[in-house]
């Protein structure tokens, strides 16, 4: 599975997302349905996900998820599929996604930046691949089989085709991310492996699910996980009272220990500084329910 995790430091702490993230203060979550009536059924699943994916970007309007949206549904419109060569479908998605949205590497970006300004990170990057690969396999009529695998510090898309060879969707390397020989698979995974033992020894290591080294992540858990990539980084800028909002709605998703600990340091620290009452961090505490 694929891990989330942060330490603690002697000051105070200190959270390191791998970058992979209730509705409190809501509204202006939807799209305008006049833009959504003139999508085809498929277009509109992906849209209703596009938003949710969106909305993890602190302040965002209706107007800018529209302009976002749009520009996927766009690209989708002009990418041709090649119903009779799936293999060949997959390797060109690969390099327009690169070519077209995946500009910058930035940690802890928002989706909203990766569609906008091509900032990406590993998440939203492979939730962008995750996106398409649902969508052009409806349209392709494919057989293939795609899963978001979420490691300690990074997540990556492995791909299995109908004819069962592999492919790995690694969104961070432009040249080298789309990998389909056997050699090259088992090299990247082992590597991946490596790096996150590695990364977690000797470490107070929050899992988001059970005690593994990976884990396959679904769409409905991309949601989550950006909410909390963006809570991490208002954290690590002592944004508290914005990581907390961006924790709940993660924990909304999805109730994991790794998101409740975020609602529960944010809150410690919007106490320690005066920021809120005793009464409204008692009261806060009371909303969210986690049985571990």
């Amino acid at each position: 599975m694929t891990t989330f995790f942060f330490k603690k430091s002697n000051l105070f702490f200190v959270l390191h997302l791998f970058i992979l993230s209730i509705f409190i203060f809501s509204s202006g979550f939807v799209l305008a349905s006049s833009s959504v009536s003139s999508f085809s059924h498929n277009e509109q699943k992906m849209t209703s996900k596009l938003s949710d994916f969106l909305d993890s970007h602190d302040a965002i309007t209706p107007e800018m998820k529209e302009l976002a949206i749009q520009k996927v549904i766009n690209f989708n419109t002009n990418f041709k599929i090649n119903s009779d060569n799936e293999a060949k479908t997959i390797r060109r998605l690969f390099f327009a996604i690169q070519e077209n949205f995946l500009k910058e590497y930035v940690l802890y970006s928002s989706f909203f930046e990766t569609l906008d300004e091509g900032k990406f990170d590993c998440l939203t990057g492979s939730a962008l691949y995750a996106i398409f690969l649902e969508e052009i396999k409806q349209k392709g009529n494919f057989d293939y089989h795609y899963h978001i695998v979420q490691m300690p510090t990074h997540v990556f898309i492995k791909i299995e085709l109908s004819d069962k060879r592999k492919v790995i969707f690694e969104s961070t390397n432009r040249e080298k991310g789309f990998i389909t020989t056997e050699k090259g698979i088992e090299f990247f995974l082992e590597e991946q492996a490596h790096k996150a033992e590695k990364e977690t020894r000797g470490k107070n290591i929050v899992l988001l699910d059970n005690h593994k080294l990976n884990n396959l992540v679904t769409l409905k858990s991309i949601s989550a996980l950006l909410y909390f990539n963006q809570g991490v980084s208002f954290f690590n800028q002592r944004k508290f009272g914005k990581s907390l909002i961006m924790a709940k709605n993660a924990f909304f998703y999805q109730k994991n220990k790794a998101f409740y600990n975020l609602i529960t340091i944010s809150l410690q620290e919007l106490l320690k500084n005066n920021l809120i009452s005793e009464n409204e961090y008692i009261s806060n505490k009371k909303d969210i329910v986690f049985l571990d």
